[in-house]
C-alpha cells in the first residue's frame, strides 16, 4: 500500500489534485515539518501547548519512565522531550504520534483528553475520532486501527477522481488487504490491472510492485490494512 510512514502513497506521488499545507520550523531538528497549530518554538506558545507538555510528563512519570527511556522509545531527543514537557515548544505531528504510541494512548487523546477515554482509546477508534495521517493531492488517509494493534494498521482512505498513488508502481515489506466501501478503484499488482467496485476485496504481498488510481468520475473510499509480516 505504501512505503513505511506513508503507506498507500507511492514515493513519486504527483498529480493535478495538489493542495498546499503550512510549514513551520520546530525545535526537534530544525527541519520544516507540518504543525497542526502553526506555532513556532519560543514565540507565543499557548496554554494548550503547556497543558499538552504536562500530560506528557504525567504519563511518563506514571509509566515509571525517565526522559532517557522515553527518548529511546520514541526516537525523539531528550532535549526536545524536556522542552515539550515544559511547554516551551509545540510538538510536530510525528512527535505526537510517536509519544502517544509509547504510552499506549491515541494521539487525539494526548492532544485533547476530553475527546475520548484513555482506556477505550487503546482498543476502540470511534467514527469521528480517527487521526488524519495524510490529506494531500486528492487523497485523504485516516488511521482507523487502535494503538493496541501492533502488526496490523487499518486506514480509511478517500481517493478523489483522477488521483493516484504515483506514476510508477512501488514496493515495501509486509502484506495488505482492502475492501472497497464506495466508488471504484483501479489497482495494479505485479503488472496486472484490476478494476474493483463497491463490495470487492483485494489482498497481495507488498513486495509485489503495485499502484492504485481512481479513474472514475466519483470519489472512492477504501478500508485498507497493512500487515507488518
Amino acid at each position: 500500500m505504501g512505503p513505511p510512514g506513508v503507506a498507500g502513497i507511492g514515493p513519486d506521488h504527483r498529480n493535478g489534485c495538489a493542495t498546499s499545507m503550512p510549514h513551520t520550523k520546530t525545535a526537534e531538528d530544525g527541519a520544516e515539518r507540518v504543525q497542526a497549530n502553526g506555532a513556532t518554538p519560543g514565540t507565543n506558545v499557548d496554554e494548550e501547548t503547556q497543558k499538552l507538555g504536562q500530560r506528557i510528563r504525567d504519563l511518563r512519570l506514571k509509566a515509571g519512565m525517565t526522559l532517557t527511556d522515553l527518548a529511546k522509545a520514541t526516537g525523539v531527543s531528550i532535549g526536545t522531550l524536556s522542552q515539550l514537557e515544559r511547554g516551551l515548544v509545540s510538538p510536530t505531528v510525528r512527535t505526537v504520534y510517536t509519544v502517544a504510541a509509547a504510552f499506549g494512548v491515541m494521539p487525539a487523546w494526548l492532544i485533547d483528553p476530553s475527546s475520548s477515554k484513555p482506556t477505550e482509546s487503546r482498543y476502540i477508534v470511534r467514527a469521528g475520532e480517527r487521526s488524519q495521517l495524510l490529506d494531500l493531492d486528492g487523497i485523504r488517509k485516516d488511521v482507523a486501527s487502535p494503538v493496541a494493534s501492533k502488526r496490523l494498521r487499518g486506514f480509511f482512505m478517500a481517493i478523489q477522481p483522477g488521483c493516484n498513488s504515483g506514476a510508477q508502481p512501488y514496493t515495501h515489506k509486509g502484506e495488505e488487504i482492502g475492501f472497497i466501501l464506495s466508488g471504484a478503484l483501479e489497482l495494479q499488482i505485479d503488472g496486472e490491472t484490476f478494476m474493483l467496485y463497491e463490495g470487492d476485496c483485494f489482498a497481495f504481498s507488498s513486495d509485489k510492485p503495485h499502484r492504485f488510481a481512481n479513474s472514475s468520475a466519483r470519489p472512492a473510499t477504501v478500508f485498507w490494512v497493512n500487515a507488518d509480516i
